[in-house]
């Protein structure tokens, strides 16, 4: 295994091709529903800490780094939390290859 438990000779795709990968439509949804959530990311099994529980499954995916807005939060957090990840399963019961395409990445807020 190499760094970041990636196998030898796989390495972390830059940048630029990172920002080439579409965001899912029902991931950029959760910002228009929740003013508050500024970003948040989805880990592969490799990048969680070894107290948290697992279920044994090689492709489970897990949220960390929720950031929500405290000035613009309602107390809506647990529903934030459940939508994201109700969101996440969704998503990926309907297009289970996008696996890929959401782990190892951060989600965040646009401003403009």
């Amino acid at each position: 295994m190499g760094p970041g438990g990636r196998p030898k000779g796989e390495t972390k795709a830059t940048y630029a091709e990172a920002m080439k990968k579409p965001v899912p439509a029902s991931i950029e949804s959760l910002f228009q529903r929740y003013p508050s959530l500024a970003g948040f990311s989805v880990r592969g099994l490799q990048d969680v800490p070894d107290h948290c529980a697992r279920s044994g499954d090689d492709d489970e995916l897990f949220v960390s780094d929720v950031g929500i807005l405290p000035s613009l939060a309602d107390d809506d957090s647990g529903e934030i939390f459940e939508d994201i990840a109700a969101t996440l399963a969704e998503l990926l019961a309907e297009h289970p290859e996008a696996s890929a395409l959401i782990c190892g990445r951060t989600f965040a807020r646009t401003l403009h």
